[in-house]
């Protein structure tokens, strides 16, 4: 028996994993980074001496320009497109392996990773590597789990990723 491995699938999820680790990472860094300024400024505070104010001033201004390095945003925008992407994918397999006829499952598959009219402006060869995604991840999935197959689903979700990316989509 040989065991079929999506690889496309693993791909996106260990990528939606790396990012979720850095998410966490960063978001801990601020979190510490908090907890440690709020204790400098209450010491500063219970010191009630005469530069009291200036000094937590000073403290706030580092603690920001620190949280301003870690760049959680740009984090969150990674984190969102690699769940876009496994999301995508994850559907896109499951349309497949769930819908028996070919031609039915390429249609579903291009509503469901393309926006109203998407597909439309997408053009011919961008339906044909629908149906092609859709004939080679079947044929990997019940019959043959060669590398061609694989390569083939691989180049087609390829193109179908690369125009999405063309009409915007952060995946």
């Amino acid at each position: 028996m040989q065991i079929r491995r999506h690889h496309l699938i693993e791909e996106a999820k260990a990528e939606l994993d790396v990012v979720y680790e850095e998410v966490k990472r960063a978001e801990n860094q601020l979190f510490e980074l908090e907890y440690d300024y709020d204790a400098r400024i209450a010491a500063v505070r219970s010191a009630n001496g005469a530069m009291m104010t200036e000094r937590i001033e000073d403290l706030i201004v580092d603690r920001d320009a620190r949280k301003d390095r870690i760049d959680v945003p740009t984090l969150y925008r990674l984190e969102k497109a690699a769940l876009e992407r496994f999301s995508i994918l994850t559907a896109a397999f499951s349309t497949v392996c769930v819908t028996a006829n070919p031609d039915e499952a390429a249609e579903k598959l291009g509503a469901i990773v393309f926006r109203p009219g998407e597909l439309d402006k997408a053009g011919d060869e961008v339906k044909r590597a629908l149906r092609s995604f859709v004939e080679h991840l079947r044929a990997y999935t019940t019959h043959d789990a060669s590398g061609e197959n694989d390569r083939m689903v691989r180049e087609s979700w390829t193109l179908i990723e690369n125009t999405l990316r063309g009409f915007g989509r952060a995946i």
